[in-house]
């Protein structure tokens, strides 16, 4: 009887039919999972919530985004009047500036008469006062010095036209050599030059402290004529200028002048 069990029981366990039978189970419950999970699935996308949520969130990201965003001009012409009336305010504001400037001038002038005359203020105060005045293009010079012609070549060779035309540079070197030289006071094109003033170039022109000038240029020094002019005259001095102007790439010319005159700053 024992045998007779224990050989129904294996007949049991390996029976076909029975494994067949729990695969079938196995998935038909798989195949309800997933109808359930597609029936909740329809359920939250017909939900109100779900729509009500995701308008609030692309509603919250278009604002972020309209606020964030730079104003940007829909017509180059509004960009290009607002230029405008930006230059011809910064324009009349530093015109307003100089007359303010000649103004203040005038009055520091008359006080330091006043107080040198009235109450006795050393001589050699005012005499410290009028050389950083000198320095810093206060006071208007006239006297003995040199004179600096330069500007464009006529000719313009292909491939060398940048040599053909008068640098910021080529200023800043005329400048830099007058002041080694013991120049007083400098100008170019009547535009007072001091200590800090800055020469660069700027597209088709070159800019002078706050003011555009395109060639010719006249350069004015005073000082001691024979220093000056010896030093622009040494053959180590302004070599690649006096190349330049050999070759009629450009024109330069230098000579003394016992009268010249160096007006002040104009402020700004």
């Amino acid at each position: 009887m024992k045998n007779k069990f224990r050989i129904s029981q294996l007949a049991l366990t390996f029976n076909p039919r029975g494994i067949h039978a729990r695969t079938r189970h196995r998935e038909l419950v798989g195949r309800l999972k997933e109808q359930n999970m597609h029936e909740r699935m329809q359920k939250a996308f017909r939900s109100p919530y779900l729509y009500v949520g995701l308008g609030l969130v692309i509603g919250l990201l278009v604002t972020t985004q309209l606020k964030t965003e730079s104003a940007r001009p829909l017509s180059p012409v509004q960009s290009y009047d607002r230029f405008i009336d930006l230059q011809k305010e910064y324009l009349d504001t530093r015109e307003q500036l100089k007359q303010e400037s000649v103004k203040v001038r005038a009055e520091i002038s008359a006080k330091e008469d006043q107080g040198g005359g009235k109450n006795g203020v050393s001589s050699a105060i005012l005499s410290e006062i009028a050389q950083q005045q000198l320095m810093a293009g206060e006071t208007k010079v006239t006297g003995q010095g040199v004179v600096v012609s330069l500007s464009d070549g006529d000719s313009q060779i292909k491939d060398e036209i940048t040599k053909s035309l008068v640098h910021a540079a080529d200023l800043r070197d005329i400048v830099n050599l007058l002041w080694y030289s013991g120049a007083e006071a400098i100008s170019i094109n009547g535009e007072r030059i001091t200590h800090n003033t800055s020469i660069d170039c700027i597209v088709s022109t070159i800019l002078i402290n706050t003011n555009n000038y395109a060639p010719p240029f006249t350069v004015r020094a005073i000082g001691n004529s024979g220093d000056l002019y010896g030093v622009l005259n040494g053959s180590r001095k302004l070599v690649d200028i006096k190349k330049r102007a050999s070759k009629k790439q450009i024109t330069f010319s230098m000579e003394k002048n016992g009268d010249i005159t160096v007006d002040t700053l104009n402020g700004l």
